[in-house]
């Protein structure tokens, strides 16, 4: 008699959350797997979504050991008014289990719990942006890189301003914290967010005072991702350019993010010869359209944004315009509200979205996961 294979207990392999015990040995094995073995690295990188508890992982596990992994954490983007995201990361999957679907199935049980929560949209970063559109992320929004060197740097810095750069004191945080909720777009943290954020490993952070009264900062890093790149700055321009040429000098940095809304420092750099370039912000995924779209245009009563027959539809009343997934997401946040695609709308759809679109999605370096 021919002997059968025993089937595999697919129940076992579906992602769910860890527990407790089961949190500490997933973190040490993603650090084995993501950060070469260095134990509490990941969490010190990223304080906020690695300690938020175990209902934000999503795991898979054979033999009572972890093979694939996904994270999410809500946060609010504020920009032209609030919206709530899901940012999902740290998706890993052990090498001799890829290929099975596991990654995939961890990322879709994260887009399921951030949906059960009423998250419109969910956010993540990646070098595999094809890999992603299979599961329904696509480019999103706009950032801008900025090249730095010190003569463009030093063109730029043309205020005779007696500014003084350092690390930062005990009692600069509270101030920092406000030039941050300051900017044009940023996330709605706590209290003690930033200071936790800047203590992540081979970070660098200084501050700008003027009369012994913090008036910038930028910070260049962040554990292993950002080397070089200065990924958030606030405060006066005198005082961030300060900030950036510290970092040049000190910490090696040669890049500077900025997003959809140009502030003064990037303008003077550019004008000052510093080159630049753009690209996407991110990969997202749609969750929830009529969520989403309360919350980036909560007065407008007459149009409508729902799921259609390709994917999603724009509606005003009896005019509509269906739109594959990758086209929303560039009316909504890109440049193409005011491109060729928003030529193409209905006239009543375009006229509504004339003054709304596209909604200045961005959020800075310590932020992401």
């Amino acid at each position: 008699m021919d002997r059968v294979k025993p089937r595999e207990d697919t129940d076992a392999l579906r992602p769910r959350a860890p527990s407790d015990d089961e949190r500490r040995a997933l973190e040490d094995w993603l650090d084995d797997g993501l950060r070469r073995g260095e134990r509490g690295r990941l969490r010190a990188e990223y304080p906020i979504s690695m300690g938020a508890g175990p209902e934000a992982h999503r795991a898979v596990f054979a033999g009572g050991e972890p093979v694939a992994h996904a994270m999410w954490h809500a946060t609010e983007v504020v920009g032209r008014g609030r919206l709530p995201v899901a940012l999902v990361g740290n998706v890993y999957t052990a090498p001799s289990q890829r290929g099975r679907g596991l990654a995939s199935a961890c990322v879709e049980a994260c887009v399921g719990a951030a949906r059960d929560r009423g998250l419109p949209l969910a956010l993540l970063w990646s070098d595999a942006p094809d890999w992603y559109a299979r599961l329904g992320f696509h480019p999103v929004g706009r950032e801008r890189f900025v090249s730095l060197d010190a003569g463009s740097l030093a063109r730029a810095r043309c205020s005779d301003r007696p500014l003084e750069v350092g690390e930062p004191r005990d009692g600069d945080w509270p101030e920092l914290e406000r030039l941050y909720a300051a900017k044009p777009q940023h996330v709605a943290r706590g209290p003690g967010d930033l200071a936790r954020l800047a203590a992540a490993p081979d970070c660098d952070l200084c501050v700008a005072r003027e009369g012994g009264r913090a008036l910038a900062y930028a910070a260049a890093g962040r554990g292993d991702d950002m080397q070089g790149v200065v990924h958030e700055w606030a405060g006066v321009a005198d005082g961030v350019l300060a900030c950036v040429a510290w970092l040049e000098e000190r910490a090696g940095a040669h890049t500077l993010l900025s997003g959809p809304t140009p502030e003064p420092p990037v303008p003077r750099l550019r004008a000052s010869g510093a080159t630049s370039r753009e690209g996407p912000f991110a990969l997202a995924r749609i969750l929830d359209p009529e969520a989403l779209w309360r919350c980036l245009a909560p007065d407008e009563r007459g149009l409508a944004f729902e799921r259609g027959d390709r994917g999603l539809r724009l509606r005003s009343g009896a005019e509509a315009c269906e739109l594959e997934a990758a086209a929303a997401l560039e009316l909504l946040f890109g440049s193409g509200a005011r491109g060729t695609l928003a030529a193409s709308l209905p006239d009543s759809v375009a006229a509504r979205i004339a003054d709304r679109l596209p909604w200045p999605l961005y959020l800075w370096g310590f932020d992401s996961i």
